[in-house]
């Protein structure tokens, strides 16, 4: 069945002695592009097809692009990389039977059937190609002679439609348009192409394939196009578009070179090539990685307004990092991270803990200067580190109280700081968890700056890849702002990422602390928020975000920043990340009547998972 004579890895013979090559095309992501760029890319792409001069197929295949080569091809943009087993990635199989039949084929469980381009839409947008079904496509370059008599010709025909008395617009447009190419072709700024293309439709049942096959005829039709069912030559086109075989161009169409440009699905969604999976708005599933090796720092600032999904997303990161052995330590503002910290066994921090449970001077420093509410000048903090070094090295503090005493005697007052504080103080060491949660709200004001400072050094003696959450306290540490700042530059060296969570980057770069987070964080996820233009969002940036909308029970949408990524992403949750992420409130009050009736006798894995199959039955809860 196959008319391959030999096929080596992505090298194919055909029967008649042809040699080609099969890649796969890497294009770029031109989504967050502005629009000379785009135009640059395209333009390039247009003087590669004109320097061509052998025969290619491009295979758009299950949303990705391949390309078989009877000669050279370069790419300006993007990567051609080697791909093995061509035959077995256009059946989408290794060996199947195939079967023809009047107008479709089968091959082994799908139905196929093969629609010939007639005739092309006399326009096309860009990116449209992207949003078509699978299809191949055969060009090869007409030669420049060649070329202009055949423009010629059609100019020519067309000519008299200048002095008819009742005017032809149509037959005059496609004069111009001769006349227009002509001169381009003439000097070499277009070429002309012979191109053939036939669409792959697949599906699983007969059915199926028959109201696909009319929808598309019908989409093809209404923008001026024709597709032509084959049927008596069906077995010969079917065998002339697998890998290797030259392409007959029996059905052959004269293309300039800027409309084949836009015939090629030359845009990628892309971010990374693996991580947590999410996907772009035209649900091509892309990848995120806060630690990949390229990223400057593995530090990830999330905002955005209420309701619009930034817990949501925090709280995937947070669950995919665990389950590849991340360590984390998670700090919740709100509960909004409470049930996927018992859904992954997280312990939760003790209301008490020992400030002197680590020996760092410059930790000890930041975590008084949290406490005492009046501002040091540089001298006094200066003095403020040298007598805690000479404490701690004279061994005289056995616990925290013995500490601030000792500090007394140079800080005349500031035992009084710690007064209502001491409740919570503790002489025992707490263990260094692999993921850790603490609620927030199980504190006084006056101590959660202080157990802040405590938690990141905790954060840092965390052994291997970690990740630090963090929901909305920022301005609680306003008077450690170098210290966060130097935590946020240093984090990398630690194989450490801090999730940075706020509603709004305009209020959070307008303090110093939150601009020194803010160009720390190399990843930025910007759900929908009213954000001016600023030295962080650019003119292009912003328009993104303007058109950025979750859509609740359905998708979280947001802008993905880091300076080579500028796109839109869309995080779908299945309806136990769902019901495991969800804050809203109605969402929450419903899962908490459940709890104290059924889910209390059950361990909570196990009563979230219960519910959501119960609240999900046709889905089953995945």
């Amino acid at each position: 069945m196959i008319p391959l004579f030999h096929v080596e890895e992505n090298k194919l013979t055909s029967l008649n002695g042809e040699v080609s090559t099969f890649f796969e095309i890497f294009g770029p992501d031109l989504e967050g592009l502005d629009i000379n760029a785009v135009d640059r890319i395209f333009t390039d792409l247009e003087k590669n097809l004109i320097n061509t001069e052998a025969v290619f197929k491009f295979y758009w295949l299950s949303g990705k692009l391949y390309l078989n080569c009877f000669g050279d091809f370069s790419l300006e943009h993007g990567k051609i990389i080697p791909r093995n087993e061509p035959v077995a990635t256009f059946l989408r199989q290794e060996q199947a039977r195939v079967r023809f039949y009047d107008n479709y084929l089968t091959l082994g469980n799908d139905y196929l059937r093969i629609l010939s381009v007639e005739d092309f839409p006399e326009t096309i947008q860009r990116f449209e190609a992207n949003s078509y079904p699978d299809f191949v496509m055969c060009f090869k370059k007409i030669p420049k002679v060649a070329a202009k008599n055949k423009i010629n010709f059609k100019r020519k025909l067309h000519f008299s439609a200048l002095f008819k008395g009742m005017r032809d617009l149509d037959s005059e447009n496609a004069y111009y348009q001769s006349e227009d190419l002509l001169n381009e072709v003439t000097t070499d700024n277009k070429a002309l192409f012979l191109v053939e293309c036939f669409f792959l439709v697949r599906a699983k049942t007969k059915e199926a394939l028959d109201q696909q096959t009319d929808r598309l005829l019908a989409e093809f039709k209404g923008k001026n196009g024709l597709l032509f069912k084959e049927e008596r030559a069906l077995s010969y086109f079917y065998q002339s578009l697998v890998p290797g075989v030259p392409p007959s161009f029996k059905r052959k169409l004269d293309l300039p070179s800027d409309y084949l440009t836009y015939l090629i699905p030359l845009h990628r969604d892309v971010v990374f090539e693996e991580g947590l999976e999410l996907s772009s708005r035209s649900g091509k599933p892309v990848y995120l990685d806060l630690f990949h090796k390229e990223a400057l720092n593995f530090n990830c600032l999330i905002t955005g307004q209420s309701g619009q999904g930034k817990s949501m997303m925090a709280n995937k990161i947070l669950k995919y990092e665990l389950e590849q052995g991340t360590k984390a330590l998670c700090l919740d503002l709100g509960n909004s991270f409470r049930k996927n910290a018992l859904y992954n066994k997280g312990q939760v921090f003790s209301e008490k803990f020992n400030p002197l449970q680590f020996k760092s001077p410059r930790y000890l420093k930041e975590f008084v200067l949290s406490v005492i509410d009046e501002r040091l000048g540089k001298k006094e903090e200066g003095r403020l580190f040298e007598v805690i070094t000479k404490i701690l090295e004279q061994g005289h503090s056995s616990n925290f109280a013995n500490f601030i005493s000792e500090l007394e005697k140079e800080f005349s007052g500031i035992s009084y700081y710690f007064a209502e504080l001491n409740p919570y103080f503790t002489d025992e060491v707490m263990p260094l968890n692999d993921f850790t949660y603490c609620d927030f709200g199980n504190y006084p004001d006056a101590m959660k700056a202080p157990l802040i400072i405590y938690l990141i050094e905790y954060f840092k003696h965390l052994s291997g890849r970690k990740i630090f959450v963090f929901d909305e306290c920022w301005h609680l540490l306003s008077k450690n702002a170098d210290y966060i700042a130097e935590c946020f530059r240093t984090f990398r060296k630690e194989n450490a990422s801090a999730m940075a969570i706020s509603q709004n980057m305009d209020d959070f770069s307008e303090t110093q602390l939150g601009r020194v987070i803010i160009q720390n964080t190399y990843f930025k996820l910007f759900f929908k928020q009213a954000l001016s233009e600023s030295e962080f969002l650019d003119a292009i940036g912003k328009s993104l975000l303007d058109s950025v909308l979750s859509k609740k029970g359905a998708y979280s949408e947001f802008l993905f920043l880091t300076e080579t990524h500028k796109k839109p992403l869309r995080f779908y949750p299945t309806p136990l990340e769902y019901e495991l992420f969800t804050s809203d409130k109605s969402d929450t009050n419903h899962f908490d009547v459940y709890m104290k009736e059924k889910g209390r006798f059950l361990p909570f894995k196990d009563a979230i998972t219960n519910y959501t199959k119960i609240k999900n039955p046709q889905r089953g809860g995945v």
